[in-house]
């Protein structure tokens, strides 16, 4: 009886045990789970945000310290223009994003690329943060920082005592350069982290700039042009945003009517302070009633 007894009370003890190591393994999966969907989510605003700017590629800053405990709190610095990269907490409430927080309760960390802050910003802007040692990786960072390892402390965050970096962010991660590391030993790491590429951020603005040239009837671009003129203009192939004669293949051409394409001022200003004309290919044909813009990799066909 006494050894049928032993053997149930070790068999309880291990099925306890395996429960234990069960719900846990559990637990750490749905933490892993909601953290992989914030910072996609967090991704995912930060390229929205920066495709319905004014100045389309342009990154917000990192949260407004002077904010914290305020209604308006999770709003981005105003000002970040620096020749180093400037790390602080994901701006939530400017991206309008919500307020977003990894598996663990902590808020999301953010780091932006010098360049890409005020113009000229376009496709070839240089990333300047490197990941695991490879240059150019990304043009921006979003971080989970977990929960705080033993050497750690983090007390309630206020104006007055904003969170310091090092304090979420660990192994170089935390040290002000442009170089981070996606992994290190458990008792040291424990950040995650998702690149914003430069592929990922231009794939989307190259759409929004591509539907800029092409305007509408009424206001500006090639379908203004068409709706006054019957034709789409010739190329520019000089550089100087006026169509050239003749010419089917070049840029577009931005002077104004009655030969090239006419812009509102802050749409003409935003395409030429960030030099994005020259980028843009354009291709008419002979009858000058279709035409091709491509930029990026990526192409809009317009037809009357």
């Amino acid at each position: 009886m006494a050894l049928i007894m032993l053997v149930f009370i070790a068999g309880l003890v291990a099925t306890v045990f395996l429960l234990n190591a069960l719900n846990s393994n559990t637990v750490k999966i749905e933490r892993d789970k909601k953290t992989s969907e914030a910072l996609a989510e967090a991704k995912t605003a930060l390229i929205g945000w920066s495709v319905n700017r004014a100045n389309p590629g342009q990154l917000p800053c990192p949260e407004d310290t002077s904010l914290i405990g305020l209604p308006t709190e999770g709003q981005s610095s105003a000002s970040c223009t620096s020749a180093s990269p400037v790390i602080g907490r994901l701006p939530w409430r400017t991206l309008g994003a919500g307020d977003l927080k990894d598996g663990y309760g902590e808020r999301l960390w953010y780091v932006i690329s010098p360049g890409f802050r005020s113009s000229p910003i376009n496709h070839t802007t240089p990333a300047q943060l490197s990941v695991d040692g490879i240059a150019g990786s990304a043009v921006a960072i979003v971080f989970s920082p977990g929960p705080p390892l033993p050497t750690q402390s983090r007390p309630t965050p206020s104006a007055s005592s904003p969170p310091d970096v090092a304090q979420y962010l660990d192994l170089s991660n935390n040290d002000g350069d442009a170089s981070f590391v996606t992994g290190g030993i458990a008792t040291s790491f424990n950040d995650k982290l998702l690149m914003v590429r430069g592929a990922d951020l231009f794939s989307v603005v190259a759409l929004r700039l591509l539907g800029e040239v092409r305007g509408d009837a009424a206001t500006q671009g090639m379908r203004m042009y068409y709706s006054a003129y019957s034709k789409f203009p010739y190329a520019d192939t000089t550089g100087d945003g006026n169509s050239d004669v003749g010419q089917l293949l070049g840029n577009p051409p931005f002077q104004g009517p009655p030969n090239s394409l006419f812009f509102n001022t802050a749409i003409k200003n935003m395409l030429v302070n960030n030099g994005w004309f020259p980028l843009i290919s354009y291709n008419v044909s002979v009858d000058q009633q279709n035409a091709v813009l491509t930029l990026n990799g990526k192409s809009l066909s317009i037809a009357p």
